[in-house]
């Protein structure tokens, strides 16, 4: 963290250093957790190689730059095991998906020039690969990795501290007394609370464990079925990504790419956020009328003394955060600060040292994970970009479309739910923004808005069947049978699946109006259509 504020490195050797320690992290994590003398000697031996790989290139690093694609056998040896550690650090992390993803589009071109157009494509040879993929330090792992290290990995360290510190007792309370007085008690609370604290996570599956663990329980008790229970748990917590003033790791990761000031994607996401919310209490509120459901169930109350000691958790970080980012601070500086007032929170109010602590490790090891997913996303884009594949899929999608804009949304979106059910939103959105936004731009969708479609799509491909990650978890909390809860909640999280469809012929809803009169009805009609979806879904009225 301290890199925000004072310049200790240069570029290069900042992003070898923020890859070489995310690497050394998830092999020494592996050790520890495991309990078998075997898999302990292999984690030792990656975690050595780590070190060795990550210290000739800090040692080298101007070297390698100079002789790019005229590297040595040394240069070569040391970049094969950067991008094999890579590959294997992110399978620890995400399972097997990522990685052959990876290898099977960087061995594409090596047989590329044996096919018929339009699959022909030509490749750099072995040495010019391995170089543009590693040690060539412009591409490759490092392409993406000022994502993970100006941005991400503060955040996740920020949403670790929060929770460790409890800031999220906080949120929870508030939930509770917006609830109190609303249909549907505890279920309004789980959608409450998850927008919530879905700003810190910025994860849906870590919100579920965080909120569900407590509003599961409560729904069920209430009368909702586990089924219902675990799919507004489910879809409330993935909409925790897209809700400002936070967001989630693939709103930092547009700001990346992009070039988009976060503050302008914060307030492009604000109306779409209060729209899903809106639509699921709406869910919520009809389901409750449906199953009859009435009374109180006692919830667990904090003391008046302890809600307003939990809301400095809240007012002190994110009030830092929307007033350094409204100053034109960098999100680098932000986070900076946003994490030192956690730690400074912590020691006033008297949290142990071991918390803090423990917070900070949870996100580095969290933080980690992002870095080597994002290291390998950067090698499909440089494969992409080299062997002309990226223009291809982006021209094939141009074609297939006919110059027919749904045609070409419906295309993508389809590509975009396969990459991130079964992955993370954030290296969905990064693999598939780039060949679609250029597709979506030769058809006249503007730059911002066709990043947002790709956004949003990627954000509930984690939600969609049959993977649905989010549901999974949510399902076992709640006892509930896995894909009824996943169908469930695509039911709950439907406005998601319709909103970035409206995005391209609606921009009024991304603060982007060109015709407002018109866009402001087609907002209207949009609300009064997921209103009567939701009464079709429920079954009530």
């Amino acid at each position: 963290m301290a890199s925000t504020q004072v310049i200790m490195q240069d570029t290069v050797p900042h992003l070898n250093t923020h890859l070489g320690f995310s690497l050394v992290l998830i092999f020494l994590l592996a050790y520890v957790k495991s309990e078998k003398r075997r898999i302990k000697i292999l984690a030792i031996a990656l975690t050595i190689l780590s070190v060795t790989s990550y210290l000739y290139v800090q040692v080298y690093w101007v070297e390698l730059q100079m002789r790019a694609y005229f590297n040595t056998v040394t240069d070569l040896i040391v970049g094969t095991l950067l991008i094999l550690l890579t590959l294997e650090a992110t399978r620890r992390e995400l399972g097997l998906f990522l990685p052959l993803l990876v290898l099977g589009v960087v061995i594409y071109p090596f047989f590329g020039h044996l096919l018929p157009q339009p699959f022909y494509c030509h490749s750099l040879g072995f040495e010019k690969t391995i170089s543009k993929l590693s040690v060539a330090l412009e591409s490759g792992l490092y392409q993406f990795l000022p994502i993970s290290s100006n941005y991400i990995f503060l955040f996740a360290v920020f949403g670790s501290l929060l929770q460790r510190l409890g800031g999220t007792d906080f949120f929870m309370e508030t939930a509770r007394i917006i609830s109190r007085r609303l249909r549907g008690g505890p279920a309004m609370m789980a959608v409450a609370s998850s927008a919530m604290v879905g700003t810190v996570t910025g994860s849906g599956a870590a919100n579920v464990l965080i909120t569900g663990t407590f509003t599961i329980p409560l729904m069920k008790k209430y009368g909702y079925g586990p089924e219902h229970a675990a799919a507004i748990e489910a879809a409330a917590s993935n909409g925790g990504q897209i809700m400002p003033p936070v967001m989630g790791m693939v709103a930092f990761g547009m700001a990346g790419i992009t070039g988009i000031p976060y503050t302008q994607i914060c307030l492009m996401a604000l109306i779409p956020a209060l729209i899903y919310f809106l639509n699921c209490g709406t869910y919520v509120h009809l389901l409750s009328g449906k199953l009859n459901l009435t009374g109180d169930v006692p919830f667990p109350p904090l003391s008046r003394q302890n809600y307003l000691l939990s809301s400095l958790w809240f007012f002190v970080p994110f009030s830092l955060i929307v007033l350094l980012l409204a100053s034109g601070k960098t999100v680098m500086s932000v986070a900076f600060w946003a994490n030192l007032s956690l730690i400074f929170l912590g020691v006033i109010t008297g949290k142990k040292l071991s918390e803090i602590l423990k917070g900070l490790v949870e996100g580095a090891i969290a933080g980690a994970g992002i870095a080597t997913s994002v290291a390998a996303v950067g090698m499909i884009a440089t494969t992409f970009t080299t062997s002309g594949l990226g223009v291809k899929i982006a021209s094939g999608i141009e074609i297939w479309s006919g110059g027919s804009l749904i045609i070409a949304l419906l295309i993508i979106w389809a590509v975009c739910i396969v990459l991130g059910m079964v992955g993370l939103s954030l290296t969905a959105y990064i693999i598939v923004a780039i060949f679609a936004v250029p597709a979506l731009t030769k058809v006249g969708v503007p730059f911002e808005i066709a990043h947002f479609f790709v956004m949003y799509v990627a954000v509930f491909a984690f939600l969609t069947p049959p993977v649905a990650v989010v549901a999974l978890i949510a399902s076992r909390v709640a006892n509930a049978r896995y894909m009824a809860s996943s169908i469930e909640a695509v039911k709950v999280a439907f406005a998601a699946y319709l909103l970035p469809f409206a995005f391209p012929y609606c921009p009024l809803l991304l603060l982007k109006p060109q015709k407002f009169g018109n866009e402001l009805i087609a907002v209207i009609s949009l609300c009064l259509g997921l209103f009567i979806s939701q009464v079709g879904f429920v079954g009530y009225l």
